[in-house]
C-alpha cells in the first residue's frame, strides 16, 4: 500500500509542530547528558570516600564524609532535573502529536465525505470510524515515541560508547558483543509485529463495523427477539479479535525475555572481565561500577530502539489502513472548465441513460425523459425499478454508465458538483437526521437560513403540529437518526428542510410515505407551496400526488433494465399518452400492474 497521500498529508502539520517537536526532542537529549553522568558520583563516592583513593587536584583536602554527601546530593539533583526533563520533552510532544492527530483526523474525515457512494458502499461505515480514530491514534503513538525516544536514544548509545572508550575500552568491547545478535533478532521482531498487527487492525476494523451496525439497529433487534443473533454475530467478531490480540501480544511480548537474556550475558561479561581485572589491581572498584552503570545505559537505549521498532510496526499497519482511504480517488470527478447554472428555474434531461450499481446488472436501460422548467413530473412504477435512482442520477451521486443526464441543457458532468448540489433540493425515501435538534435538523437545507426561515419551514411542512409538544420544542434534541420521532414526523422535518432550500429543482423521493391522510394532506399542501416556481421530480406511489403533477412518467422493468414506457399529459380536457403508439396503451398499464 503506497502511503504518498499519507505523507504530503502529514506534512503541513508537522511542519506547523516542528518546533515543539524539536524542543522535545533537545530536552530529550539533555536528559541523555544527566543520564550519563549519574554514574560519576556514585564511583566518586567508592573510590575516594569508601576505598580512601586520593582525590583530584582541584578536590584534595576535601573530607571524605563531605564528599560522600556531596555525591549523595548530586545524585538525588540529577535524578530530580532529568525526570523534570523527561516530563517536559514527554508533554511537549505529546500535545504536538494530538494537534498533528487531529489535522490528520480532519483530513481523513473531509477526503472520506468526498469519495463516491460506491466506495461507500464497499467499505463499512464501522471500519470507516475505526481508522479515522484507533489508526491515528496508533500514528500519533509512534510521532511520540520517535519524536522522545528516537533521537535520545540514538545518542545516548553514541555517548555511552565514547565514554566506554574513553574509560575502559576493553571492557566497553566485551558489553558490545551481544549488540550485533540483538540487532538481527530485532529486525526479525520488526516484521512479526507488523503481520500480526495487520491482521489484529482488520480484524479489529470488522467488530467495530458489526457493533455499530447492530447498536444501530437495535430497535429491529428487540422488536424481532434477535439478541440471540446479535450476541452471536457480536461475539464471532469478537472472538476473532481476542484471538488476533492474543497472537499479537504474544509476538510482542515474546521478545523481552529473549533481548532481557541476551543484554544480562553482555552484563555477566563484564563483571567476569572487570572483576578479574579489579583483583589484579588493574582498574579501581569505581571505574568497574562506572562501566557497569554505563553497559546498562546502553543496553536501555538499545532496548528502547528495539521497542520502538515495535511500536513503528504497529504505527505501519495502522498507515497502511489509513493510507488507503486518503489515497483512493473514487470520486465524481469535476469538470476541467465548469458551465454555471442558470437563476431561473432550470430544465432536467435524460438522454438514453443506462447505469447499474454493480456491473452486468443494469437497472435502466436507455431510458429517456424531459422536465421543462418550472414543471412537476411524478415517476410511477412498480417497486425497485429504478425510480429513486433516477433522482441519484440528477444529483450526480452517480455517474451514469451510458448516454447522459443534463440540468438547463448541460451534461450534469460539466456543472461543478457543490453547484449542481445547491441547486438542488432533496427529499430522499428514508429520511436521514443529524443527532441534533429539530431546528439545526430543518436549518441543514440552507447554508444562509436564518431562525425565522427554519420557523416558517417548520409550519410550511406542519412540523410545529408536533414540534410545541417536544421537550425544548424546536430546539429538542430529536436522537440518533430522528430516533425520538415516529416516521411520519421524520417524514416532515426532512420536507421542512427542503422547504428551507433556495434550491430551484426539487427532487421528492415518496414524500407522503408513512403519513396518514391528515398529515399527508397537509405535506401535499406544503408540497404545492415548495414546488412553486421550481422545476420538481417526484417518485411516488400516491395517487394524491400524481394529481398534483403536470405529467406522469411510468416506468416498466425489463430483462436488461427499466425503461420508460407511458407519459400521462395532464391537460384541462383530461388526460392522454404519449411515447407508445394507438392501441397500445393498455398492454402498457398491464406491465405496470405486475409485480
Amino acid at each position: 500500500m503506497s502511503t504518498s497521500s499519507l505523507r504530503r498529508v502529514l506534512a503541513a502539520p508537522a511542519r506547523a509542530e516542528s518546533a515543539a517537536l524539536t524542543a522535545s526532542g533537545v530536552l530529550s537529549v539533555l536528559r541523555v547528558g544527566l543520564e550519563l553522568a549519574r554514574p560519576w558520583p556514585l564511583a566518586l563516592a567508592v573510590d575516594h570516600a569508601l576505598d580512601g583513593r586520593p582525590l583530584p587536584a582541584g578536590l584534595a583536602g576535601v573530607p571524605p564524609v563531605d564528599v560522600l554527601f556531596a555525591a549523595g546530593l548530586a545524585t538525588v539533583a540529577v535524578s530530580a532535573v532529568a525526570g523534570w526533563l523527561d516530563m517536559a520533552s514527554t508533554r511537549g510532544a505529546e500535545r504536538a502529536a494530538e494537534r498533528v492527530g487531529a489535522q490528520l483526523r480532519r483530513e481523513v474525515f473531509a477526503h472520506s465525505m468526498g469519495l463516491s457512494l460506491r466506495w461507500h458502499s464497499r467499505v463499512r461505515s464501522g471500519e470507516l470510524v475505526s481508522r479515522i480514530t484507533s489508526d491515528v491514534g496508533r500514528l500519533l503513538d509512534a510521532l511520540v515515541a520517535a519524536a522522545v525516544g528516537l533521537v535520545p536514544d540514538l545518542v545516548a548509545v553514541v555517548g555511552v560508547l565514547v565514554v566506554l572508550l574513553q574509560v575502559a575500552p576493553g571492557l566497553g568491547a566485551v558489553g558490545l558483543v551481544v549488540v550485533p545478535v540483538l540487532a538481527v533478532l530485532s529486525v526479525r521482531q520488526r516484521r512479526l509485529v507488523r503481520s500480526s498487527q495487520v491482521h489484529a487492525r482488520a480484524v479489529s476494523g470488522a467488530l467495530t463495523s458489526t457493533v455499530t451496525d447492530l447498536v444501530r439497529n437495535v430497535a429491529a433487534v428487540q422488536a424481532f427477539g434477535r439478541h440471540d443473533l446479535a450476541r452471536a454475530d457480536f461475539e464471532t467478531r469478537n472472538r476473532a479479535l481476542e484471538a488476533a490480540g492474543v497472537r499479537a501480544v504474544d509476538v510482542e511480548t515474546g521478545w523481552t525475555p529473549r533481548s532481557d537474556v541476551l543484554l544480562a550475558v553482555g552484563s555477566g561479561l563484564v563483571l567476569v572481565v572487570g572483576g578479574l581485572q579489579v583483583r589484579a589491581g588493574l582498574q579501581s572498584t569505581g571505574t568497574l561500577l562506572v562501566v557497569l552503570a554505563y553497559v546498562r545505559e546502553l543496553y536501555r537505549p538499545v532496548r528502547g530502539l528495539t521497542r520502538l521498532s515495535a511500536v513503528l510496526a504497529k504505527a505501519s499497519a495502522s498507515a497502511d489502513r489509513v493510507a488507503e482511504v486518503l489515497d483512493s480517488e473514487e470520486r465524481v470527478p469535476e469538470p476541467a472548465v465548469p458551465t454555471s447554472l442558470r437563476a431561473a428555474p432550470g430544465t432536467i434531461s435524460l438522454r438514453d441513460v443506462s447505469f447499474g450499481y454493480d456491473p452486468g446488472r443494469p437497472v435502466l436501460a436507455h431510458v429517456d425523459l424531459e422536465v421543462a422548467a418550472g414543471e412537476t413530473v411524478c415517476l410511477l412504477g412498480p417497486s425497485g425499478v429504478g425510480k429513486s435512482t433516477v433522482l441519484q442520477l440528477v444529483l450526480r451521486l452517480y455517474d451514469v454508465d451510458a448516454g447522459a443526464v443534463l440540468v438547463d441543457g448541460v451534461d450534469v458532468r460539466d456543472h461543478r458538483v457543490q453547484d449542481l448540489r445547491d441547486a438542488i433540493a432533496y427529499v430522499p425515501q428514508d429520511p436521514w437526521l443529524l443527532d441534533g435538534t429539530l431546528a439545526q435538523n430543518v436549518a441543514f437545507g440552507s447554508r444562509r437560513g436564518t431562525r425565522a426561515e427554519v420557523l416558517q419551514a417548520c409550519r410550511d411542512a406542519l412540523v410545529d403540529e408536533f414540534a410545541h409538544q417536544l421537550p425544548g420544542g424546536h430546539d429538542a434534541v430529536l436522537g440518533e437518526g430522528g430516533n425520538r420521532l415516529s416516521g411520519g414526523q421524520r417524514r416532515r422535518v426532512a420536507l421542512a428542510r427542503a422547504a428551507m432550500s433556495p434550491a430551484r429543482l426539487l427532487l421528492l423521493d415518496e414524500p407522503t410515505a408513512s403519513l396518514d391522510a391528515r398529515a399527508a394532506a397537509g405535506v401535499v399542501a406544503a408540497i404545492r407551496a415548495t414546488a412553486r416556481h421550481r422545476t420538481t421530480v417526484i417518485v411516488t406511489h400516491d395517487p394524491v400526488l400524481a394529481d398534483l403533477a403536470d405529467r406522469t412518467v411510468h416506468l416498466v422493468a425489463g430483462p436488461h433494465g427499466a425503461r420508460t414506457a407511458t407519459t400521462h399529459l395532464r391537460t384541462g380536457g383530461g388526460e392522454h399518452h404519449e411515447g407508445l403508439p394507438p392501441g397500445h396503451q393498455g398492454a402498457a398499464e398491464q406491465a405496470l400492474a405486475q409485480p
